[in-house]
């Protein structure tokens, strides 16, 4: 086969991701769907999620954006990159970089984010925790467990 009747994925066709359960970004390929991490083996959704009705759901887990429009409700965990909630959320929520509250949303849950923007007028409800982690906190819950009695 000559170069020329064979595609072979350019840095332009590809994109930047991080892992939601072992949080190492890694090159995927723009088109791709679904992958699974080369660190820590778990499958990833790379779609973004827009909800726009009542859902009730375990998790709801992508590399993308999740929106939850005006009219959704949302009863449900929720592990993305970033979050756009307009409509109500209850559940707890881990965005790895930005989490959005327009004011005229209701989020009760915990929420673990790289920023969190909230607009006046929005309703919050749990515990909250901004930034990222610092390597004393790592080292800090490694200790705990490693403390715990373990089961046999």
């Amino acid at each position: 086969m000559q170069p020329s009747e064979y595609s072979v994925p350019v840095p332009s066709d590809r994109q930047a991701i991080l892992c939601l359960h072992c949080g190492k970004p890694q090159e995927v390929g723009r088109k791709a769907m679904s992958v699974t991490c080369k660190f820590c083996s778990k499958s990833l959704k790379l779609e973004d999620v827009k909800i726009t009705r009542y859902e009730a759901r375990r998790v709801i887990e992508t590399c993308g954006t999740v929106t939850i429009d005006k009219k959704g409700h949302v009863v449900s965990d929720v592990r993305c990159v970033n979050l756009v909630l307009r409509g109500k959320l209850k559940g707890d929520v881990v965005g790895l970089r930005n989490v959005e509250v327009a004011g005229d949303a209701e989020l009760k849950g915990d929420v673990t984010a790289g920023a969190l923007n909230v607009a006046p007028g929005a309703m919050l409800e749990g515990f909250y925790r901004i930034g990222t982690k610092t390597k004393g906190e790592e080292s800090r819950r490694r200790r705990v467990r490693s403390l715990r009695p373990r089961s046999r």
